[in-house]
């Protein structure tokens, strides 16, 4: 499995927060990638945007489902294997992907954005182990130095860090589509 340690808190992600307001005017539409209890899914959905958070944890789903019913947010919650999927081309605005490393997706996220879309990803990378010392995620679980931007060529990198964030070795792109 390719998922790591699940997060205690609900707030999103910094960088989710900073570049929520780069999305396209009007209602977006969100792929939330292994998506957890949805803390970005909802976080997204309350500006507006309309996300599909999946992620194959059942009790996830059902609790990211009901607090958009409670809180009226427009997130479609899908209990799914994002490990076996394919995305359609052109199905999304944006695309969150946090906490989760599968290779194999990087060329269906680059499909599924439309033009000037925007990939949101972050995860760890091997200065997890190397110099911080935590024992999880594995070796097969993290990022090389600058694979994450290698690994998007097709795309404008907004944003790119490699850095440590709250006692985590993290790689952050934040990446648009092309525009025709």
């Amino acid at each position: 499995m390719l998922s790591f340690p699940t997060m205690t808190t609900s707030e999103p992600e910094d960088f989710i927060v900073d570049f929520a307001g780069k999305l396209r005017e009007g209602p977006a539409d969100v792929i939330d990638i292994a998506c957890g209890r949805g803390r970005h899914a909802l976080y997204l959905a309350g500006w507006g945007h309309r996300v599909v958070g999946l992620d194959r944890n059942t009790v996830h789903i059902q609790e990211l489902a009901s607090e958009a019913r409670r809180r009226g947010l427009a997130v479609d919650a899908f209990e799914a294997d994002v490990e076996s999927m394919s995305l359609l081309g052109g199905c999304a605005d944006a695309i969150v992907n946090t906490l989760f490393l599968y290779r194999p997706l990087f060329a269906s996220y680059v499909r599924a954005l439309r033009p000037g879309g925007l990939l949101l990803f972050r995860t760890f990378t091997m200065d997890n182990i190397d110099v911080l010392g935590n024992e999880k995620p594995g070796r097969g679980f993290l990022l090389e130095p600058g694979e994450l931007r290698r690994s998007f060529p097709e795309l404008e990198i907004v944003y790119y860090d490699e850095a440590v964030i709250a006692d985590r070795a993290m790689a952050t792109l934040v990446g648009r589509k092309a525009r025709p």
